[in-house]
């Protein structure tokens, strides 16, 4: 069976009319009939004649999917450059754990987005219907928001730093400001909830406050989508 050079595979892009090959975890696959690679890309961010093994970890889908297009061939282990960017202790780190190097943040970012959205949900349902113990619930999940949001930040910066080499493109800034005003948000209604006892009848400010929580996280979340699963055309 054919071994491919990283350079070799580099030159079946699918572009002037060569086929479409991708590598992972070894082996080199023809997915030139596949209509999700049309010209050579998938989903807008992957291109083929690349080793996708890591990228194949964050994928909805397993090795078996590549099991069905023909393997012409296998791929000839060269340096890998994909983390020469990082700091050697941590580049050890991530090829003995690939996961890491993009599962952590998906994980953790769903944590703040519930919580906050749940907190502003029950602070609406004591406005409605007068109980304090909604309420109080409205402050424990808050109290979960903002313990969970910087491990978030923190993993995200992680992801940005190991897999976007701190590129700063449009939706990660976009993230970025969105982040500090949910942190900024978090910090300024724990601080009023905790200290001046709000409690049976929320403040006008802090009940519209709380109300921006929802549509900054599900815009934090629309962002992160859009970067993991960007829109084909």
């Amino acid at each position: 069976m054919r071994e491919f050079t990283p350079e070799e595979l580099a030159s079946f892009n699918g572009k002037e009319g060569n086929p479409v090959y991708i590598s992972a975890h070894g082996k080199v696959y023809d997915v030139s009939k596949s209509r999700l690679w049309p010209k050579g890309l998938h989903m807008n961010r992957h291109p083929s004649g690349k080793d996708l093994t890591g990228d194949l970890t964050a994928a909805p889908h397993g090795r078996e999917t590549l099991e069905r297009y023909p393997q012409v061939g296998v791929l000839k282990k060269g340096p890998s450059e994909e983390l020469n960017h990082l700091p050697s202790f941590l580049q050890n780190v991530l090829e003995k754990f690939p996961m890491a190097k993009r599962h952590p943040h998906p994980v953790l970012v769903h944590f703040p987005i519930a919580f906050s959205i749940a907190a502003s949900f029950f602070l609406l349902l004591h406005v409605l219907f007068g109980s304090p113990h909604f309420e109080i619930t409205s402050y424990y999940l808050l109290l979960l928001s903002g313990v969970a949001s910087p491990f978030a930040i923190a993993t995200g910066a992680l992801t940005w730093w190991v897999n976007y080499r701190l590129k700063l493109t449009s939706f990660i800034k976009r993230k970025i400001e969105l982040s500090v005003l949910l942190l900024a948000l978090q910090i300024i209604l724990i601080s009023w909830r905790s200290f001046t006892k709000v409690g049976d009848q929320s403040h006008p400010v802090y009940f519209v406050m709380m109300m921006i929580l929802t549509p900054v996280v599900l815009l934090l979340g629309y962002y992160g989508g859009q970067m993991t699963f960007p829109p084909e055309g």
